[in-house]
Parts: C-alpha cells; sequence; structure tokens
C-alpha cells in the first residue's frame, strides 16, 4: 500500500472508531432510559400494592361490619395487623428488585460507555500505525523523492 493508501487507511480508522462511538453512546443512553422506567415500574407496582391492601382492609372492616363483628376486635385488629406485615413485606420486595433491576442497567450504560472509549482508542491507535506506515513508506525522511535504503 502506498503512502496516500496508508493517509486514507487512517482517515477511515477515525470515521469507523466515531461511529463505533456513537453506537456505544446510543446504547448506553438506551440503558440508562431503561434504569429509569425500572424504578418507576417499581414505584408503581408498590402504590398498586398498597391500593390492594387498603381495598382489603376496607372489604374486611364491612364483612366484619356486617356479620356483628364490632370492627375494634381483637380478631380484626389481628387481620388488619397481618395484612399490613404482608403488603409492607410486598412492597419491600417490590422496590428491591427494581432497584436490582435499575442497577444492572445502569452497569449496562456505564459498560456501554467504557466500550465507546475502547473503539476511540483503538482507532486512535489505527490511524497512529496507519499513519507511521505511510511516512515510512514514503523514504528517509518522509520525502517521497528520496531514495529508500538500499
Amino acid at each position: 500500500m502506498g503512502s496516500v493508501g496508508h493517509f486514507a487507511s487512517a482517515a477511515f480508522s477515525l470515521a469507523a472508531g466515531k461511529a463505533e462511538q456513537g453506537a456505544y453512546a446510543n446504547d448506553e443512553q438506551a440503558a440508562y432510559e431503561q434504569a429509569e422506567l425500572a424504578s418507576i415500574q417499581a414505584d408503581q407496582e408498590a402504590i398498586n400494592r398498597t391500593a390492594q391492601l387498603n381495598a382489603q382492609l376496607a372489604s374486611i372492616s364491612a364483612s366484619s361490619a356486617g356479620g356483628g363483628i364490632a370492627i375494634g376486635s381483637s380478631s380484626i385488629a389481628n387481620i388488619n395487623r397481618r395484612e399490613n406485615q404482608l403488603a409492607s413485606q410486598d412492597v419491600s420486595a417490590i422496590k428491591f428488585m427494581g432497584n436490582t433491576k435499575r442497577r444492572n442497567y445502569q452497569l449496562s450504560g456505564k459498560a456501554s460507555a467504557q466500550k465507546g472509549k475502547a473503539a476511540k482508542y483503538r482507532s486512535y491507535a489505527s490511524a497512529s500505525k496507519s499513519i507511521t506506515d505511510g511516512v515510512n513508506s514514503m523514504g528517509s525522511g518522509g520525502n517521497p523523492n528520496a531514495m529508500g535504503p538500499t
């Protein structure tokens, strides 16, 4: 390959590295958006579970009152306490799973950012090699008219 070819190779190496870095930046952004979505989804599931708890407690109170059981009785209090306990555990599990999912997406985003940097540095190395090869192919001192070593 002549010196012009080496310089063209260097230019294409830089362009390819820039394009690859852009692709990884897109992956990074998508992962961060997924992380946000996972967080929102976990919050919504927790809200839904709390609403379900409130509906269950209201239903228990209505059934108890309709059945002639005093609302302040220990049986109803125990049922309410147990329902609250289960809902609290469910909400904790939902939030934990959502946070874990969010963290995984964040790590994926960071990995994509690092891959983008690596692609950029690979393109710099490839371009540098092509430029060095181009200068060396031009002859001594970079003069294309000079005779090479004999």
